[in-house]
């Protein structure tokens, strides 16, 4: 099987299960079964090297999509002085942002509304199951806006079918709004992806983060609020607004802030005592 020495500390289960991508599994203990670019694989961690079983995923390709070619600490350096993130990373040394496929990506947070990581799993299952062929690759939007909002329904999504229905019929008649030009700023990007059907400020710095590497977006949900309200402002009653984070998020951690929040959120929901959820 292809293996690639690792140059990084990488924790599949913190990587791959810890809500950038929904589409691996555990199927048995260190070894995570899922999709890179529309391959199946099963990848595991040996002796520092990460071992594939697919020979059609090229080690350009593994490198890239676990960002195994990243240097974090310089990235983060200028939230360095945080009093929660270096324990955060310490924690979990083998967090690795992903670089997910975009449309796979916006489909996936579309669907997340009000559902845990778990939840959002099923649902990718599900739309692989009923319309991802023999394959099981991630439906098109062109397959998806065929099945229409009926048809998704029926993979339990509920009403962010009627969303993702009309999100995958515009972007069959206009596949470019997700080519999102690099000179934009991610402000500029995120209302862009907000353009879109249930594509809120939340779920289009979700997809900035994780599929177009725009490492100062800072995405904030309920779980976030929360971490952020009690480590960093435990007397505050009055609820701080979006642009408010946003201001506050680049001065405390810099312009790759959106790492520092994906280490934070996976700290803080698998501590000890905590409910993993989303």
């Amino acid at each position: 099987m292809p293996a690639l020495q690792l140059p990084v500390p990488l924790d599949l289960s913190a990587t791959l299960l810890g809500g950038q991508s929904f589409c691996w599994n555990e199927t048995s203990p260190g070894e995570f079964t899922g999709w890179i670019r529309g391959q199946p694989v099963t990848l595991s961690v040996r002796h520092r090297r990460v071992v594939w079983d697919n020979p059609l995923i090229s080690v350009a390709t593994l490198e890239r999509y676990l960002s195994l070619d990243l240097d974090l600490d310089p990235l983060l350096s200028a939230a360095s002085r945080d009093p929660w993130l270096p324990h955060a990373r310490e924690t979990h040394p083998g967090l690795r942002p992903l670089r997910e496929d975009p449309w796979e990506c916006l489909a996936n947070f579309i669907c997340s509304s009000l559902k845990q990581i778990i939840q959002i799993r099923q649902i990718n299952e599900r739309l692989r199951r009923a319309f991802g062929g023999p394959s099981r690759d991630f439906p098109s939007p062109a397959r998806l806006a065929r099945a229409g909002e009926k048809g998704l329904r029926q993979c339990q999504l509920g009403y962010r079918a009627k969303h993702l229905a009309a999100t995958a019929k515009i972007l069959v008649k206009q596949p470019e709004l997700l080519d999102i030009p690099d000179t934009w700023a991610t402000e500029r990007a995120a209302e862009h992806l907000e353009q879109l059907p249930g594509v809120g400020p939340k779920i289009s710095r979700c997809v900035l983060l994780y599929a177009y590497s725009r490492w100062d977006a800072f995405p904030v949900d309920v779980w976030v609020t929360r971490l952020l309200r009690q480590l960093y402002f435990p007397k505050r009653r009055r609820p701080l607004c979006l642009e408010d984070w946003e201001i506050w998020s680049q001065k405390q951690f810099g312009p790759a802030r959106g790492l520092a929040q994906l280490a934070l959120f996976h700290w803080y929901r698998t501590r000890p005592g905590a409910r993993a959820r989303r």
